[in-house]
């Protein structure tokens, strides 16, 4: 089966999945990618292709890496007869012209989506996309949502269940915890002290400082437990909101036990997920959250928004995390304290989260995938 991917950029979580479907057998995948890399995402593109993996000229017309138009998509797809086209999105001009191509041409084009229904857009905007979705997945062969939010979301816009097909948008669980499982012989007070932080318990962030990922309300969530349990929160990334969110620190006087560590390569992020007793990600709009099932996978709790989009999909067990409503201050202190006290294991975590990374293997969902293209692709023939 030869599969061709269009999709936005190169990812240090996607492209091992990638990888994954590139291996199973009678497969050819050529993969092709709108941009390299953009400030949002400054990683180096370091990791292994085990596919043909192209980067595409082209230009942005609607700001940095959105509505980008890379004309070359039809000259490549004019190359070779592809049996499967499968578009990463809606929202970039190349990623429409491939599903013009397939339709034009008989291939079968599948959507990959991660948002959701309760995900807060503009009234206009919700008018002006509604009908022109519909259309989109009516020429479609089908969808790959990441997850139940997804999926709902897809039903909602007119794809039937049998055209579904889950791929969530999962780290290499098993790579990560190869590099975690080492650290779990540790205490966690040696491992904060390997990484120059405090030996008192950790809440850990991870992610880019936007507005919209609410660190502002798990800064006040953090003082009120600072101020009755002796912790630290540790925040990585870097975006426009740090400064602020720095003041805040200080304002708010627990700048001495928050810690701004800026960016932190992948390859590194387990040593962090190995040190901190819970993982906190209090998005207002977060469409999946890759982080989440990294922390998970490194044996680290979770404490979620409702809205971030992979809750629901990973947390299956109290221990494992909780889910706490969105903006609700008092909410998200409770949960984290209850980590901080309880304190489950990393093997504890791998223990009861195991059920959801068999789910999640790359290995599994893309031997899945292949098994539903051929069904849906030969069914459309």
């Amino acid at each position: 089966m030869r599969i061709c991917v269009v999709t936005p950029q190169p990812t240090p979580y996607r492209d091992p999945f990638w990888n994954a479907v590139a291996a199973q057998p009678g497969v050819e995948l050529d993969v092709f990618y709108c941009y390299a890399k953009g400030d949002d995402r400054p990683w180096e593109i370091d990791w292994p292709f085990q596919f043909h993996a192209e980067v595409l000229p082209g230009r942005a017309w609607l700001g940095q890496h959105n509505g980008y138009w890379n004309p070359a998509i039809l000259k490549r797809l004019r190359a070779k007869r592809y049996d499967a086209i499968l578009l990463g999105g809606y929202n970039h001009f190349t990623m429409l012209a491939a599903a013009w191509y397939g339709r034009k041409r008989g291939i079968p084009y599948y959507l990959m989506s991660e948002v959701y229904l309760r995900q807060p857009r503009s009234r206009w905007k919700t008018v002006v996309k509604a009908p022109f979705l519909r259309l989109l997945l009516k020429h479609s062969a089908g969808g790959l949502p990441t997850g139940t939010l997804a999926k709902e979301y897809l039903l909602h816009y007119g794809l039937q269940e049998d055209r579904l097909c889950f791929v969530p948008n999962a780290p290499d669980i098993d790579s990560l915890r190869k590099l975690a499982e080492p650290f779990w012989a540790k205490s966690k007070v040696e491992i904060r002290r390997s990484l120059g932080l405090r030996t008192e318990p950790l809440v850990l962030f991870v992610g880019r400082l936007l507005a919209l990922k609410n660190v502002d309300k798990l800064i006040a969530a953090f003082k009120k437990i600072s101020d009755a349990y002796a912790s630290q929160l540790v925040i990585i990334g870097s975006g426009p909101e740090e400064s602020h969110l720095r003041e805040m620190a200080i304002r708010t006087r627990v700048s001495e036990r928050i810690h701004f560590r800026g960016f932190v390569s992948p390859r590194d992020l387990h040593q962090w997920y190995s040190a901190a007793d819970v993982f906190v990600l209090p998005s207002s709009d977060e469409t999946w959250g890759v982080v989440v099932l990294e922390a998970l996978a490194c044996g680290c709790p979770v404490v979620v928004s409702d809205m971030v989009g992979s809750g629901p999909d990973v947390i299956n067990h109290v221990e494992v995390g909780s889910i706490v409503p969105v903006n609700d201050i008092n909410s998200l202190a409770e949960a984290i304290t209850r980590y901080l006290t309880s304190r489950p294991t990393p093997q504890q975590i791998a223990k009861l989260w195991n059920p959801i990374a068999e789910r999640m293997r790359h290995q599994t969902v893309a031997r899945r995938l292949i098994e539903f293209l051929n069904k849906t692709a030969t069914s459309l023939t």
